[in-house]
């Protein structure tokens, strides 16, 4: 599992490492990744010590900023947003465009990329019973997860992608 989010406190890390923990039990084979910059401050110093005070040091992995993040992604299966606020994360597109499953919060503009549950799941932030559910979903149905992950990629390919952009644009200003 993958988050690609600076380490701020409106990106919520601790919701998504306290839903984590919660699934651990059942799913040890499983590994959190959180990719983003780190500003080593009072939110970033209470993650790291939630993560070794619950013992999940070996589960939970904090890189900072990464130059390699294309390939990170292509080692996981699911990518998690718990944000309490967006705009439109470019997380999320990337998420979609290496084809893997999403989890996010229902905030900002995240509705547009996963507009419906065939795409992945939005949850409402700070809900972490329901996000624990629809994460331990993702986990346990692998046909579910590689179908959305699919639809999820068409879509960002559709809608999102240069190429899509660009028609948009065209469209556009052959209209005016």
């Amino acid at each position: 599992i993958v988050c690609l989010a600076n380490l701020r406190p409106q990106k919520d890390h601790v919701l998504l490492v306290e839903a984590f923990k919660s699934i651990q039990e059942m799913h040890k084979d499983w590994t959190l990744h959180l990719v983003g910059k780190d500003f080593e401050d009072d939110y970033s110093r209470t993650l790291k010590l939630f993560i070794h005070d619950h013992g999940l040091s070996e589960k939970v992995f904090v890189y900072g900023s990464r130059e390699d993040v294309s390939h990170i992604l292509s080692q996981c299966d699911i990518g998690v947003l718990s944000s309490k606020s967006e705009g439109l994360p470019i997380a999320l597109l990337e998420y979609g465009l290496h084809g893997l499953a999403v989890l996010a919060t229902n905030v900002g503009e995240c509705k547009r990329v996963v507009s419906d549950e065939s795409k992945g799941y939005l949850v409402p932030s700070g809900n972490e019973v329901i996000f624990v559910k629809k994460l331990t979903n993702l986990i346990e149905n692998e046909v579910d997860r590689t179908k959305k992950a699919a639809h999820l990629q068409q879509h960002i390919n559709e809608h999102f992608a240069q190429e899509a952009i660009i028609q948009q644009l065209i469209t556009f200003y052959n209209e005016l």
